[in-house]
């Protein structure tokens, strides 16, 4: 009957997002990890350790964000991977990547809320860690009920502060002389303590550099012209994070030895403490603290969009798939973020949290560049026109594949210290995937309808 229909159900996501917003989304989620949680691929592999494993997860992500910027200016959704794979892949494949998506954002959050936490203890005693993680949460889930521009405006200031403070640490080090550097005793008492197990367990949090950054191609849908603004913010975000990410480990393991820096919460905020230089440490406190909420600012945004998507399509229910009628917000699957987040951030285990949060990334970045590759097979060049791939990434699909085995390579790797961690969420995701094979069956896709796009190349065959 029409009286049963949600309200809410005609109401559409805003489109007022520019690239800066893009930017901001991006780099709002993933700069923490310059702040935060890279530092366990010392704790692994040592200096050396760290670099492979900042290297090759730089190439993984490059190709990951080429990858989100193609599928996310074609598909122009806010399903992000979730709607990538649906498309061109299954249903199976879609589910359990919008969910795993959903969960690796979510952990973020309370990764995130909980560094806020430990720093607001550190500078004020008094404060007790677990109610400080509730108010962050509580927080920014109302400033993401409000709407997007407003949050992502918010995380645009706060990032470029907390980018900023990276940038002037780094050439207070290096070119002011306000910081005493002691590379060379330092790399070399801390290059390889583990030998070269250590260098191949390092790689499992390599991605914590860049975690997440496939996320700014999900808001899309909120995007005035996705097919610039999403390319040219995706791009201009990796690049940002591969200068920051140099400059971090350069200065941080030059003043850090590592028996310290492999095992901080904020190795950022300590090296700055370890310089001695008043400025320095406000300015990196301030940072950590600024860039923990921006990340966990924009997981909300990404996770939510996630979860509107699954909902959409009646993945998970579709109560949470109504938009606000006046913040324009998917408010429903905002909110449901927020005791999730909550169920992570109890355990307290800062790193139990950041493995699980990079199981589920590395799911999304085997499925990202598979759903490229489903992609350019459906749609070679010979019949996709500008509005199939209004942006085209440089040696498709060869680079995507290569980024597959890259990042089974690094899963791997959570195989030393993280076992059942790595079990648990393979067993996860593999019982996700066959229920949302089972539960939504593939239905024939009217590409001219839904996408305006021309029939993939096997129909054409069929056809003929």
């Amino acid at each position: 009957m029409a009286d049963d229909k949600d309200p809410d159900d005609d109401v559409g996501l805003v489109k007022t997002l520019r690239p800066f917003h893009v930017w901001a989304l991006g780099v709002g989620i993933v700069l923490v990890g310059e702040y935060m949680g890279w530092n366990f691929t010392v704790a692994k592999g040592g200096i050396l350790g760290a670099l492979i494993a900042m290297t090759l997860a730089g190439v993984l992500y490059v190709i990951i964000s080429l990858c989100a910027s193609e599928l996310g200016a074609a598909t122009q959704s806010a399903g992000g991977p979730y709607e990538w794979a649906r498309l061109f892949v299954g249903p199976g494949a879609a589910g359990s990547v919008g969910l795993a998506v959903y969960m690796e954002y979510i952990a973020l959050e309370a990764a995130d809320a909980i560094v806020v936490a430990q720093l607001a203890k550190s500078i004020f005693p008094e404060i007790a860690v677990f109610p400080m993680t509730l108010l962050v949460i509580g927080t920014l889930t109302f400033v993401n009920y409000r709407g997007v521009v407003g949050a992502l405006t918010l995380n645009f200031v706060i990032t470029m502060i907390a980018f900023l403070a990276i940038i002037v640490f780094f050439f207070s080090s290096t070119l002011g002389g306000f910081v005493e550097l002691n590379s060379v005793e330092l790399w070399s008492q801390g290059a390889m303590p583990k030998g070269l197990i250590g260098l191949f367990a390092a790689l499992q949090f390599g991605p914590w550099f860049y975690l997440g950054i496939e996320g700014a191609a999900m808001s899309a849908e909120e995007c005035a012209k996705p097919s610039r603004s999403v390319p040219l913010g995706q791009q201009a975000g990796m690049i940002s994070l591969l200068v920051v990410a140099a400059m971090t480990l350069f200065y941080c393991s030059s003043i850090l030895p590592v028996s310290d820096l492999g095992v901080s919460v904020y190795p950022q905020w300590e090296a700055a403490r370890e310089s001695g230089v008043t400025f320095l440490i406000v300015l990196m406190g301030i940072g950590t603290l600024l860039t923990c909420l921006a990340s966990a600012n924009g997981t909300i945004c990404d996770s939510s969009r996630s979860w509107y998507a699954l909902a959409k399509d009646d993945y998970v229910a579709k109560w949470f798939s109504a938009v606000h009628p006046y913040y324009r917000s998917p408010y429903r699957s905002v909110i449901f973020t927020m005791p999730i987040a909550i169920a992570f951030a109890f355990s307290g285990y800062l790193d139990q949290v950041i493995t699980f949060s990079i199981i589920s990334g590395l799911l999304c970045y085997v499925l990202i560049p598979f759903s490229l590759i489903r992609f350019r097979k459906l749609f070679p060049d010979s019949i996709a026109n500008d509005k199939v791939r209004p942006f085209k990434g440089p040696l498709q699909p060869y680079i995507a594949w290569f980024s597959i085995f890259v990042a089974l390579v690094i899963l791997t790797t959570l195989y030393w210290g993280y076992f059942y961690n790595l079990l648990f969420g393979l067993l996860f995701y593999t019982i996700a995937y066959f229920y949302f094979h089972y539960k939504h069956t593939e239905r024939p896709m009217d590409w001219e309808k839904e996408m305006g796009w021309p029939k993939p190349i096997h129909h054409n065959e069929k056809e003929e």
